[in-house]
């Protein structure tokens, strides 16, 4: 009779610390308190068994974790989640039984065995402690949103594995057992490598992902600045040719003075704004990088229509369009007939640049890497640095020149 009170007590507070266990990985319920305490019944039953019917072990281990499997349903998650609480909750089943059989070997044989029910009953009481003082610390489990299924798989493993081999333990020799703990401990130590390996990993990417909003922000904001300086620059221009138009009226008879106001006036408007389409990435590098091509002799020919938002981050634009501009600004620079022609499209969801200077005629070809320049070393980084960002979107790039003309195609697809 005090050993069926001691398991009647034991089991109960093993069920309350498997529904503890449970709120680690969930956050709330979605049955009817009915059906929860149902479950609770059913959970209490299967112990209840283990510990009384000396029938089919591999029967009662599928009773047991069916028990947990449907004490799992009652809460809203996702399959893998739910697996994952099914082991935790036998990680505290499997501290119960490892603690009661230390205990056999540290207390007095004649005082356990005349007291294994209250001892049972007291390792269940702190299994159940530990539920309620030590688990709620791991709150952010059942909070976070991160994907962790495959942080769960090697986390799973180890208990499934350990209950199959503590069945075979009892039905098997014992060279077959000191294999079979060989092979748990085998296990114990791939799923800690494989637990080590997926959270080095995961903490990778987080750096990653936290270096790459950096950079994006770092982009956005450099490309405002310079977005800002060209529209103070816009203003200021348009005032400056209101004050040159006073001046020439004012110079009236002075035609040196006439011919210099002619000069800065014809100046300031070849310096007009390339790109306006109000789309900050595209418009920054475009007007950023060819502020000066006229001052430098280019006949540049640009036609950019798009809308002031795409689906490609700022760096990539800075990336595609900065080293294109600043391949082809290198390029006319060596040949005395400087022309460049930019056009930069949108449609059916696409993204189209096209960009054609004039060079040269000298191409060198090295490793994946092209380059205008005769000395390649160093050089030619920008073409696989604007393949790099195309090919986040499946894109490509095409390059194709004569003698005296080097075109660029880019091609993005935005959409899926």
């Amino acid at each position: 009779m005090e050993w069926m009170l001691a398991s009647i007590v034991a089991n109960g507070l093993m069920v309350l610390a498997f529904e503890r266990t449970m709120n680690v990985f969930f956050e709330r319920k979605r049955t009817s308190f009915f059906i929860f305490t149902v479950s609770l019944a059913l959970m209490w039953v299967t112990l209840m068994l283990q510990s009384w019917w000396a029938g089919n072990p591999f029967l009662l281990a599928a009773f047991y974790f069916f028990a947990l499997a449907v004490l799992s349903l009652n809460y809203e998650s996702v399959p893998m989640k739910r697996v994952a609480a099914v082991a935790g909750s036998h990680y505290v089943s499997m501290f119960t039984t490892g603690m009661v059989n230390n205990l056999a070997g540290l207390l007095p044989a004649d005082w356990f065995m005349a007291n294994v029910g209250w001892v049972v009953v007291g390792v269940c009481l702190a299994a159940y402690l530990v539920t309620i003082l030590i688990f709620p610390l791991f709150k952010h489990i059942k909070e976070s949103a991160i994907n962790l299924n495959k942080l769960w798989i090697p986390f799973v493993i180890f208990p499934f594995t350990n209950t199959f081999i503590e069945l075979f333990h009892h039905l098997n020799p014992p060279v077959v057992r000191m294999v079979l703990l060989v092979t748990n401990t085998l296990i114990i130590i791939l799923v800690f490598l494989a637990l080590y390996n997926i959270i080095s990993r995961m903490f990778g990417d987080t750096v990653k992902s936290a270096l790459h909003a950096r950079e994006k922000e770092y982009y956005f904001t450099q490309c405002r600045l310079m977005q800002e300086s060209v529209e103070k620059m816009k203003a200021y221009r348009h005032d400056m040719k209101l004050h040159l138009a006073a001046l020439r009226e004012f110079s009236s008879g002075n035609e040196a003075a006439i011919n210099y106001l002619d000069a800065l006036q014809s100046d300031m408007e070849a310096n007009d704004i390339y790109s306006d389409t109000g789309n900050i990435a595209f418009d920054s590098i475009i007007n950023y990088k060819l502020k000066n091509a006229a001052q430098n002799g280019i006949k540049t020919d640009v036609n950019v229509h798009i809308p002031p938002s795409l689906p490609i981050e700022v760096a990539d634009a800075v990336t595609i369009l900065g080293n294109l501009l600043d391949n082809a600004l290198e390029g006319t620079a060596k040949t005395d007939d400087k022309r460049l022609a930019l056009t930069v499209t949108t449609g059916k969801g696409n993204l189209y640049i096209k960009l054609e200077n004039t060079f040269d005629g000298g191409v060198a070809y090295a490793n994946d890497v092209i380059t205008t320049r005769k000395d390649n070393a160093g050089h030619g980084y920008g073409i696989k640095n604007i393949r790099t960002s195309a090919e986040k979107y499946n894109g490509h790039v095409d390059i194709y020149h004569d003698d005296s003309i080097f075109t660029v195609g880019v091609l993005l697809y935005l959409t899926d």
